[in-house]
Parts: structure tokens; sequence; C-alpha cells
């Protein structure tokens, strides 16, 4: 299910940057970043599988999508450094960004089709398994493709396994981080919590 959901995921997201027009890409989209660096942004998590997905590790360290995002978000100024590494992905991206995007999506699919399931990859946080880490990417590609289209106003349906993949996992860090409640009640129609809330920290 995680390589289908990848794959869904992936293909949204390049579906959807080939429809930004010439005159968007500088427009605000996300905190401090405009439509070329969360474009940016995006698109690292096309690069990591293709790189980590040809790295092997003895054993698990990360033991499930989750524990990768408690890990990740931990560190002190985190945040600042997610958001330089967002700017310099979308410079790094040259003048044919959708056809990089494009590329870059075909070796990540490439590189998946080499991995057995149940494969435990090596990445900076140490070993897991593949699935679980292309569950991570799953949920950065489709939020962060919501996003594009929220700043854009581009209309692209997401898919049905991207979207449940990334529910499922938002649905686990959710109970983690202690927002489990607020979000039952969120999906189940009964108000707006006046707070705002994110389950990743």
């Amino acid at each position: 299910m995680s390589k289908e959901a990848f794959r869904q995921a992936g293909s949204f997201f390049a579906d959807t940057v080939e429809k930004i027009t010439s005159s968007q890409w500088d427009e605000s989209a996300l905190g401090v970043w405009n439509v070329r660096d969360l474009v940016g942004h995006t698109s690292a998590s096309l690069g990591r599988v293709a790189e980590f997905s040809k790295q092997r590790a003895d054993k698990v360290d990360i033991a499930s999508a989750a524990q990768h995002y408690h890990v990740s978000l931990a560190a002190q100024g985190i945040n600042d450094a997610i958001a330089d590494r967002g700017r310099e992905a979308g410079q790094e991206l040259g003048d044919e960004i959708a056809a990089t995007i494009r590329t870059s999506l075909n070796k990540a699919l490439t590189a998946l089709d080499a991995v057995p399931d149940g494969t435990i990859i090596a990445y900076p946080n140490g070993g897991i398994k593949l699935e679980h880490y292309l569950e991570t990417r799953v949920l950065e590609l489709t939020v962060h493709t919501l996003d594009i289209l929220a700043a854009t106003g581009i209309e692209v349906e997401p898919p049905r396994e991207a979207l449940s993949c990334t529910l499922h996992l938002l649905a686990d860090l959710a109970v983690d981080s202690g927002y489990g409640g607020q979000l039952a009640l969120l999906a189940t129609g009964r108000g707006v919590i006046a707070d705002r809330f994110s389950v990743l920290g």
C-alpha cells in the first residue's frame, strides 16, 4: 500500500506543479515560503526516496512513521533549518521546474521498484522499514501539494490512497501529541476549536 500511495502522492505533486503559471512562483505560499520555496521543499521527498531506498541498515532504530516525526522534529531550531533548506531547494530547481520534478519522481519510482517490501533502509535517523519511511513521504507530498493548491488556486483532486495514508499517519501523530480528542471532534463536525494546533508539534 505504501508504494502505491507514494506513487499517487508523487504524481499528485508533479501534476500540480505542471499547472503553476510563471507569475505564481514568487507568490506567498506557506509561512516564510513563496510557491517556489514550497515546491522545492516538497520535491526533496522525491530525492530522498531515490537516495535512501538504495541504502541498507542491519536493524530498525525508528519503529514507525510517527516516530520518524518525533525524532526529526525534536532538534532545537529545526523549523528555521527546514525553512532555509526549503529556500535552497527552490533555487536548485532551476528554470524548468516541472520537468525537474517529473524527472525526480521517475527516479524515485525506479529506485523503489528495485526494493522488496520489508527492507530496512538507512537514513540520517537510523534504520527504518521502507514502508514506514514511505508513509512519511506520502504525508509530506500530499499535505504540501494541498498547500500549493491553496496558494495558487489550482484545482486537482488528491488521490485516494495517498490521502488515506496521510490521514492514518496524522491520526497516529494526533494521539501521540495529545490532540487525538480534538481531531476526533473536528472530524465529526463538533465545532471548531478556537486555538489552532498541529499534530506535528
